[in-house]
């Protein structure tokens, strides 16, 4: 399967995780998952709740995700991002 057919099928598919009301601040542990969820899928999608963005932006959030798992942002719809480690051309 090509990348692009994977970003597609990502982006057309259920979020592989959600980032809660906790948010990033007290949950370390959230870092740790989307490390492994991207080592296992390459492209993953990423849910975030009302609650998550209280006091930042979307984009603070994913700038801090971005940066703390080496991963590039693919796409951004609302509060819904696509992540990957590989570069889509």
């Amino acid at each position: 399967m090509d990348l692009k057919q994977k970003l597609k099928d990502v982006l057309l598919g259920p979020p592989h995780c959600t980032l809660g009301k906790k948010g990033l601040i007290a949950n370390e542990g959230f870092i740790n998952h989307i490390e492994a969820l991207l080592k296992k899928h390459k492209i993953i999608k990423i849910k975030l709740l009302k609650t998550s963005v209280y006091n930042k932006t979307i984009k603070e959030i994913v700038d801090k995700i971005t940066n703390e798992t080496n991963s590039n942002l693919l796409d951004h719809r609302g509060r819904t991002i696509v992540i990957s480690k590989l570069v889509v051309k």
